[in-house]
């Protein structure tokens, strides 16, 4: 028998379907994951951003590494490592996302980029569309939004 919550707490059956079914596609997930051991950057400059965003992606069994500027993004995968799927920001220090992203995209990289900002304008998400990013979502990045990309990396 399942336990019972006190009255004015108890969750409804929806509730519970519902919890089941996040249960099973989170566990779909982190197989997915560690069969294609996937690799995650994210850059951020607000540490709190950058530490949730890995904190999403690692409870998915994503490996990740954390940078707070373009610079260092740049210079990373440079230095000839290599990501399934690099997060950046678009406001950053040093050096800003647009030119961090343009500059990864010219060094031949072609791995998934998903550009996160909280600038929502129509003209930003132009802005990093062309800089080289393929999807673009307002902050915050949300598993709604991750677990198709996921999905999307099994596949290759």
């Amino acid at each position: 028998m399942a336990p019972t919550l006190p009255l004015g707490d108890q969750a409804s059956d929806q509730d519970n379907w519902d919890n089941g079914r996040l249960a099973r596609k989170r566990q779909l997930l982190t197989e997915i994951v560690l069969r294609n051991r996937l690799t995650a950057l994210v850059v951020d400059g607000d540490t709190t951003c950058r530490v949730l965003e890995q904190l999403l992606l690692r409870s998915y069994g994503v490996q990740t590494q954390g940078v707070d500027n373009g610079r260092d993004a740049v210079a990373l995968i440079a230095s000839g490592v290599k990501f399934n799927l690099i997060i950046i920001d678009m406001i950053l220090p040093v050096l800003n996302g647009l030119e961090a992203t343009r500059q990864i995209r010219d060094m031949g990289v072609h791995c998934k980029m998903l550009g996160v900002t909280a600038c929502s304008g129509e003209s930003e998400r132009q802005a990093f569309l062309a800089a080289g990013v393929d999807v673009f979502i307002e902050k915050p990045l949300d598993p709604e939004h991750l677990v198709p990309i996921l999905r999307e990396l099994d596949g290759q």
